[in-house]
This record gives C-alpha cells, sequence and structure tokens, in this order.
C-alpha cells in the first residue's frame, strides 16, 4: 500500500493544499503520495534556515560529528526500508538500490569524520624585505543556508552528497528533491531529525523548479 510523506519545513512534518503523487516508473503503481511546497511554505523554510544557521555555526565539530554519526546509524538501522523506498519511486533493482544506501552510509560516515578535520593554514609572508616575522591566518567559516536541488537518477545518494559536507561545514540546507522521487529524501530527513540536528537545519521542499529559482 502506498504511503503518505509530509513535507518537512522548520522541524515539522506538514502537508499542503497540492498533492504529488509519486509513481513507479517500472509498473506504473503508485509508490506514495507527498506534497508540493508552495511560496508560504517556501518562505517558511528559508526563514526556518536562516534562523537555524544561528545555532548550527555555533555548534562544536564533535556535536556535528556526533549528529553525522548518529545519521550514519539511522541510514544503516533502516537501510532495507530505503532500498525498497528508492526502487518503489525510481524503478530501480533491488540491487542497485542496496548499492545506494550504503553508498550513502559511506558519504555519512566520511561527513562525520571531515567535520573533526575542517582546519586552516598558516602562512609565511617573509617573502620580501619588509615583511619579516609577518604571518598570514586562514580560518574556515561556515556561509550560511545552502539550497540542494537534487536529480531523479540517485534518489538517496545525490541528496547525500549535499546534506551531510553542509551539515559537517556547519550550514542550514533546504533540499530541494526531483519531484520524480521525493520520498528517499523525506525519509533521510526523519532520520536526520531523529539525529538532533537542529530544526529548520534540514528542510526538504518537493516544489517546481521554477520556484527552487526564486
Amino acid at each position: 500500500m502506498a504511503g503518505e510523506f509530509r513535507i518537512l519545513i522548520g522541524g515539522s512534518w506538514v502537508t499542503t493544499d497540492k498533492e504529488l503523487e509519486v509513481i513507479n516508473p517500472y509498473d506504473g503503481n503508485l509508490a506514495g503520495v507527498t506534497y508540493i511546497a508552495g511560496p508560504d511554505e517556501l518562505e517558511e523554510a528559508l526563514k526556518s534556515s536562516v534562523e537555524a544557521f544561528e545555532t548550527i555555526r555555533t555548534m562544536p565539530a564533535y556535536q556535528r560529528s556526533a549528529v553525522l554519526a548518529k545519521v550514519v546509524q539511522g541510514l544503516k538501522d533502516r537501510a532495507e526500508e530505503l532500498a525498497r523506498t528508492i526502487c518503489k519511486e525510481a524503478g530501480k533493482p533491488i540491487t542497485d538500490a542496496r548499492g545506494e544506501v550504503a553508498r550513502a552510509v559511506n558519504t555519512f560516515q566520511i561527513a562525520s569524520e571531515e567535520a573533526k578535520r575542517l582546519t586552516g593554514e598558516l602562512l609565511p609572508l617573509d617573502i620580501m624585505a619588509g615583511s619579516e616575522k609577518r604571518i598570514g591566518i586562514v580560518r574556515r567559516f561556515p556561509l550560511g543556508p545552502v539550497l540542494g536541488i537534487t536529480p531523479f537518477n540517485f534518489p538517496l545518494n545525490l541528496v547525500a552528497h549535499k546534506v551531510a559536507p553542509a551539515m559537517a561545514c556547519a550550514n542550514s540546507i533546504i533540499i530541494k528533491p526531483a519531484s520524480k522521487t521525493p520520498l528517499t529524501a523525506l525519509k533521510l530527513g526523519e532520520i536526520v531529525t531523529d539525529a538532533g540536528w537542529p530544526p529548520g537545519g534540514l528542510n526538504v521542499c518537493p516544489c517546481p523548479g521554477t520556484a527552487a529559482e526564486k
């Protein structure tokens, strides 16, 4: 039986007045029903992402790493469920879908490790007379909310490639998944939320491409 998938806005799971039916391209059956984010929902997603960034930017590296490690465990715990969802919405063979989940696990594992390795640089500036004993210090700072637009062919792993680095670098992110395959991204949203990422730090908003461009 096809299920209902609410969309993730500001840490809450919401519906809108526009349903989106997701069809299995292999057999034409209904894979699930979700909702299309309209202007009001997108504005709320943006607002919550900006607000969440103020919290996320101050999270120490060990906390970001710990949340990402919990996402890894969540992916492992729900690996077969995710693979079956990929099969239903993308029409992939189950072997390929399971491989995609394994790759997503690896992506978040790397992000968990790299969150603790975002170092800077110390640059000697004494390359000409008059610059003796001078150095340059390079530090890296999170930039702010990120918009990730993902294609249909890897509905989990290509979302992971955007979400995991954003989290590791202390940025909030809004994901606009492909309209043909949004269900797996929404399940990833559940896992990230359950892992303790701040509300609004990840929004998952199925919507038309023209709306995302704005």
